[in-house]
């Protein structure tokens, strides 16, 4: 009877869960929970990150660099960038602040013009930090969901979603089919030095939780048209309701 039943059971849920791992929306559903759930991520607006590792900039090649940076939903977001090679100082600071970009350079405290190709590929970066935030994929109707499917990220199998929203570029996020978490967002983009358009890929490596049980991208890899770009630890980062507007005025 046992058996029979079993097969009863099988049979009825079976279409259940292929339905969920069909349907775009309950892929990000079981994701939105993983990251804290839909009522703190809409709580939570703002997120203050420090990040320190290592990136290859053109000329100077590999450098140790640390990026304080803060975003608050839906388009304001800032990076502060600090590196030291070939007896150089580097120091800027990118922002966002309702879709107008500025970009503030010094070389050794003295003022540089990094050209309009770092302006042009920090464009994307308020769109992708909404992606990410994840809850607004669910709540704004602009959004729009496809199925890409089973994949694998680092070894990990996973189950990617194509976020697509007009006047913006089409994102896919790939989830880790056992815990939901994010495992990798992939993207057009330009790249900052020659203005080239390039495949770029950010892939989380490993998760730790914060002091309120939250899961943080602890280990991150940044990859531009298949080849190593930077390797990203996180030192800390802190949910927030909302960021004093200052924050992201020149």
């Amino acid at each position: 009877m046992s058996r029979v039943l079993a097969a009863v059971l099988l049979v009825a849920f079976a279409p259940a869960v292929r339905a969920a791992d069909d349907d775009p929306k309950e892929i990000v559903a079981r994701a939105v929970k993983a990251h804290g759930g839909e009522e703190f991520l809409t709580k939570h607006q703002a997120v203050q990150t420090s990040e320190k590792g290592k990136i290859n900039v053109p000329g100077l090649g590999e450098v140790d660099f640390t990026d304080d940076s803060a975003y608050m939903l839906p388009d304001k977001s800032k990076n502060t960038i600090e590196f030291e090679a070939m007896n150089l100082k580097v120091r800027f600071v990118a922002m966002s602040n309702g879709g107008t970009v500025t970009v503030d350079a010094t070389v050794n405290g003295q003022a540089a013009d990094l050209g309009t190709n770092f302006k042009e590929a920090y464009k994307i970066v308020p769109h992708l930090l909404r992606v990410a935030h994840l809850a607004p994929l669910l709540k704004d109707k602009g959004f729009e969901l496809s199925l890409i499917g089973e994949d694998k990220v680092e070894e990990k199998k996973v189950i990617g979603v194509r976020v697509i929203q007009k006047g913006q570029k089409d994102v896919s996020v790939y989830f880790d089919k056992e815990t939901g978490l994010l495992a990798k967002m992939e993207y057009q983009t330009v790249d900052s030095s020659n203005g080239k358009e390039i495949t770029e890929e950010r892939i989380v490596k490993e998760y730790a939780k914060n002091k309120d049980g939250i899961p943080i991208p602890k280990k991150l890899l940044v990859k531009q048209d298949g080849k190593t770009f930077a390797e990203i630890e996180t030192v800390e980062m802190k949910y927030l309701e909302k960021l004093d507007e200052s924050e992201f005025k020149k």
